[in-house]
């Protein structure tokens, strides 16, 4: 979802870098005359780089990909793209796991406007309770990137910007309106809207969105499942999510960068179980500051807090409470030593804390980083070369590095090759979880460790941009449930070999996107699956623009893939055909529609938990460019 951009001199972005915070290392791309070189990432090296200068393998999701796909929920415009697998407890709202290049959930990070954001207690990102609306756009890093970001980064980052502002810093100026109304099967109804504004000083967004439907039962009633017979429930599993966001940014005359922004995110979930309801709760605040020490040396501050709660009920009875903070900071330094030569030193520190009805033998730690990265290119030849060392009050230090070095040949082609190392830090869960009887965290756990080795290969052709990637990633350490012990142990080691390709073009009013992964995720100890892992997945995009009227499809493929360790319950592939259209009425109002599942696939990613049938929505919307 991003075109391959020709080779621009490290010197050329240096402006960029000033106003695209590299500032913010981790911070959110405002928009400025920089947009007119090409496409801008920030999230693979903590700079400003374009894609082939990141030497990683990156997909971008752009606003206009969100408006153009009409996704409702996060997992359904994510799923298939490179490398990236998705297998959840039913749709709108309930559990969902992203499986980046094979790696776990809890061995992805995930930032919000440059702050972690996840549960301290389980690991992962509730990324199906953040609605697209709320989103401008979306980096996702393939590959380890623990050396600049530390724990949890080990298959990759995803970075979520919220919306942003109007007018570009250095130009432009106005008030943008957007609004939008929706409706579909299942009672689905969702609106949002929002506001934006800006001059060559400053720009602001906000934006609000509200989504409720009465969903469908997402769990086959009284079928073998993992621990007995599924509940039978057999009633409609609703979802309600009330989310709002703002965006701040004003540069001041001598260049000094300031931002901040809040995103949140509530409502209520229901599934099937005990317990069969979660009131939750999900907020990211913000803030960056990027000062121009110098010509040559740009330096940021970036704070700001992230909370993951959770109230759950049984049968409308209270159950218990979940809730979690991580509060962060970082200081970065860029210092550009010749053109084509930059160095990058910074410290992060993050707390984490947990606070809830369970008992946890500790409720709190701290991480403490110091990092590196040094980027040079020659001629054809660039090279980056990054090191951290973490020091965590819970499990102890962690040294972590990544090389990568690329090659161009003529203007057209990148050859790449890398390799790094990452740990995945236990949990809240896997260390300090009280003894019920039947599970006990274990305090003495040690970090997973992976090391990961990947070649690449980017060429622009006349079909269009061609990225090819093979990885092999090592797995040691391996956290697993020991059911002798009742409790998680430094088990298992793993080893996950694959490749993927994906294919973009443009051509007149057509557009061509395709991306497939194939992967071999084994378990080294036993041989199996790790499971809830495709093996196969596909996904393929064509869209064709006819005067006021723009239609499209997708294919989604997903080969079949192992619900349990053992690999004794298998869940069978499917492939799901969605089609969508939109028809300008007049100018910025626009009324669209989906229809997804065309074929009524009846399909499963967990065992039990179905996934929607064919389902049409339609969208009445205005958005100001």
């Amino acid at each position: 979802m991003t075109r391959r951009s020709s080779r621009t001199p490290l010197a050329a972005l240096t402006l960029a870098c000033l106003i695209e915070p590299l500032a913010a290392a981790t911070g959110p791309v405002l928009a400025t005359d920089a947009d007119t070189l090409d496409p801008v990432v920030v999230t693979a090296t903590r700079t400003a780089r374009t894609v082939d200068q990141t030497l990683a393998a990156v997909t971008l999701i752009t606003r206009e990909d969100i408006e153009r796909l009409q996704p409702r929920t996060l997992p359904e415009l994510l799923r298939g793209l490179p490398g990236l697998d998705v297998a959840g407890n039913g749709a709108f709202g309930k559990n969902t796991s992203f499986f980046l290049r094979g790696t776990d959930d809890d061995q992805l990070l995930v930032l919000v406007d440059g702050i972690r954001w996840g549960s301290a207690t389980s690991g992962g990102a509730s990324l199906e309770l953040l609605p697209p609306a709320q989103i401008e756009r979306i980096e996702i890093v393939r590959g380890p990137r623990t050396s600049l970001y530390g724990a949890d980064a080990a298959g990759g980052v995803i970075q979520i910007f919220t919306r942003g502002g109007a007018g570009a810093l250095g130009g432009g100026s106005g008030l943008q309106p957007s609004a939008a109304v929706a409706a579909g099967r299942y009672d689905t109804r969702s609106a949002r809207a929002g506001l934006a504004g800006g001059n060559d000083r400053t720009q602001f967004g906000v934006y609000a969105s509200q989504f409720e439907t009465d969903g469908y039962d997402v769990q086959e009633n009284g079928v073998p499942a993992g621990f007995g017979l599924s509940p039978v429930q057999p009633d409609e599993d609703g979802y309600r999510n009330s989310a709002g966001s703002a965006r701040l940014a004003h540069r001041f005359a001598g260049g000094t960068l300031l931002e901040a922004s809040v995103l949140r995110s509530e409502g209520e979930t229901e599934y099937d179980g005990a317990p069969d309801e979660t009131e939750f709760v999900q907020q990211v605040i913000s803030a960056g500051l990027l000062v121009p020490v110098s010509d040559a040396w740009d330096a940021a501050l970036r704070v700001g807090e992230s909370r993951d709660e959770n109230d759950n009920f049984a049968d409308r009875t209270f159950f218990s409470t979940f809730d979690t903070t991580q509060r962060t900071a970082s200081w970065q330094n860029v210092v550009a030593l010749t053109p084509a030569h930059q160095l990058t030193l910074g410290a992060d520190w993050r707390r984490d804390e947990v606070d809830s009805t369970t008992a946890f033998t500790r409720d709190s730690r701290d991480n403490w980083a110091l990092f590196a990265q040094d980027e040079f290119s020659a001629g054809p030849h660039q090279v980056i070369a990054s090191l951290r060392r973490d020091d965590n009050e819970a499990f102890g230090v962690e040294t972590t590095g990544n090389l990568g070095y690329g090659y161009a040949i003529g203007e057209r082609a990148n050859l790449t090759a890398s390799y790094g190392t990452a740990f995945v830090a236990p949990t809240f869960n896997d260390l300090f979880f009280p003894d019920v009887g039947f599970f006990a965290g274990n305090p003495d756990l040690a970090p997973e460790t992976l090391q990961t080795a990947e070649l690449g290969l980017d060429v622009l052709t006349p079909a269009g941009r061609l990225a090819v990637q093979g990885f092999r990633t090592e797995i040691d350490d391996l956290i697993v449930f020991d059911a002798l012990l009742g409790s998680v142990s430094n088990l298992d080691e793993a080893v996950i070999t694959g490749g993927e390709a994906s294919l973009e073009t443009v051509r007149d009013d057509w557009r061509l996107f395709g991306a497939v992964t194939v992967l071999d995720p084994e378990n080294r100890q036993t041989g199996a699956v790790l499971p809830r892992r495709a093996k196969q997945f596909a996904r393929l995009e064509l869209d064709r623009q006819l005067g006021s009227l723009a239609l499209g499809g997708s294919w989604i493929v997903q080969g079949e893939r192992y619900d349990d360790v053992a690999n004794t319950n298998r869940l069978g592939g499917y492939g799901l055909v969605n089609l969508r259209a939109a028809y300008a009425l007049a100018d910025n109002v626009s009324l669209r529609a989906t229809l997804d599942n065309l074929l009524d696939q009846d399909y499963q990613t967990i065992a039990t938990y179905r996934q929607p049938g064919r389902a049409l929505f339609v969208t009445l919307a205005l958005d100001t460019p």
